[in-house]
């Protein structure tokens, strides 16, 4: 029997002859965040056997994952995310402290208990109706490896979103912020004299800049474009275009701003809170 890879004690569905079947990763698409990276796939199998396996719970989908710069590797548990027609869609997620450079994803199935007699309907001839001791952890099938380079595509105060806007003093303002949308490069967002030294003074916590101030004025700039985005006044401006391309990166075109802004910013709330009860805490002890 002709192999492409090293022999296994147990038929494994791959891209060798050992089964008749087809597992493969398709349709693969990468989001590169500030705090994670998130990388959707859509997974094929043709096998009932192995369909019966993961079901009932013998067998698991898993995602083996190796970075070669920082030596990281490991295995995820894609979580499903869509049932399509003749194959399914998951979602894996890794920590951006875990990655730098290239990226390697493998996708497989292991046996999640041993199983005394396995067999699959399919397997190559040459194994007749023989049936295999599979022991938890072994390999069951293997979908292919994908290689992707992990790179932060965005920060929430870094580019491409820091240079849509330039945070001003605003002598003449009493209170609040105000947005000026008459520059093609930014926006400036104007910030009365008083709260514009507490926001500097924040330098140090982006959270709480982020939450206080980048997400009403960004909520406010996304509210401007779909005012006057049909005018085509602003479409050719700098901030426009990373904006909208930003929201075409995330899928969010038919959200609300909203939505829009809390999925730019990364939930800007939920982590100035987050930031502030750990802070909190570390106080506790001390």
């Amino acid at each position: 029997m002709a192999r492409t890879r090293g022999s296994y004690p147990h038929p494994v569905l791959d891209d060798s002859d050992d089964v008749a079947s087809v597992f493969r990763l398709i349709n693969p698409r990468m989001n590169s965040l500030t705090e994670r990276m998130d990388l959707e796939f859509e997974v094929e199998l043709t096998d009932e056997d192995l369909s019966s396996h993961l079901q009932a719970g013998t067998a698991e989908l898993v995602v083996r994952w190796k970075c070669a710069e920082t030596f990281g590797l490991g295995f995820l548990k894609p979580k499903l995310i869509q049932s399509l027609e003749r194959s399914k869609r998951y979602l894996v997620s890794l920590p951006q402290d875990d990655l730098d450079g290239r990226v390697e994803f493998q996708l497989q199935i292991l046996a999640a208990t041993d199983i005394p007699f396995y067999c699959l309907g399919r397997q190559n001839r040459d194994y007749a109706d023989a049936t295999f001791r599979v022991r938890e952890g072994s390999v069951l099938a293997v979908g292919g490896i994908i290689t992707v380079q992990a790179r932060k595509l965005y920060d929430p105060m870094q580019p491409p979103l820091e240079a849509c806007f330039v945070f001003k003093d605003a002598p003449t303002l009493s209170s609040g912020i105000e947005l000026d949308f008459g520059d093609s490069e930014h926006v400036v967002v104007w910030i009365a004299s008083e709260a514009f030294q507490d926001f500097v003074a924040l330098g140090g916590r982006p959270e709480f800049q982020v939450a206080s101030v980048m997400m009403p004025a960004l909520m406010g700039t996304l509210e401007y474009m779909k005012e006057v985005g049909e005018n085509g006044l602003v479409e050719d401006t700098a901030w426009h275009l990373s904006l909208s391309q930003r929201i075409k990166d995330l899928r969010a075109e038919d959200k609300s701003v909203l939505e829009q802004a809390q999925a730019i910013l990364e939930d800007p709330v939920g982590r100035a809170i987050k930031k502030e009860t750990e802070d909190m805490d570390q106080d506790d002890q001390a």
